[in-house]
């Protein structure tokens, strides 16, 4: 009988401890994609991380769902803000770009944005990135 219960109280250790993992990874991926408006692409950076990004630009916004239809890896980006997110910061929606070229100075990835904010803060950052999802009303 004592075996029985050492066996339940283990099964339910184990059962909390992935279920735990599981909610701090699906809060971890749906804290990358906060946004703040209707239309928003995700984008996924070289090293396989994840970011939502948002424009008001027509323009803009037809060029991101023509990359993610043609799977064509481009940079996109924009000044970098402090956002509560993931990564803590976002690329402001109103000034989001999209471009075949940049200067080197200016290209990052999301995790080293992330990792450095203190110096790209305020300036125009780019990541090589492909359009993985696009969201619009």
């Amino acid at each position: 009988m004592k075996r029985f219960y050492v066996a339940m109280v283990a099964a339910i250790i184990v059962i909390l401890a992935v279920g735990a993992f599981l909610w701090v990874n699906y809060l971890g991926t749906s804290n990358a994609l906060k946004h703040e408006t209707d239309r928003w692409a995700v984008i996924q950076d070289v090293n396989g991380d994840i970011m939502a990004v948002e424009t008001s630009w027509n323009e803009v916004w037809s060029q991101l769902v023509q990359m993610q239809q043609n799977g064509s890896r481009l940079w996109v980006g924009s000044i970098v803000e402090r956002y509560d997110s993931k990564w803590g910061f976002r690329f402001m929606p109103e000034n989001l770009t999209v471009a075949q070229v940049t200067i080197e100075e200016a290209q990052a990835t999301i995790r080293y944005i992330s990792e450095n904010l203190e110096l790209r803060l305020g300036r125009w950052t780019y990541v090589s990135a492909k359009v993985m999802e696009t969201h619009s009303p």
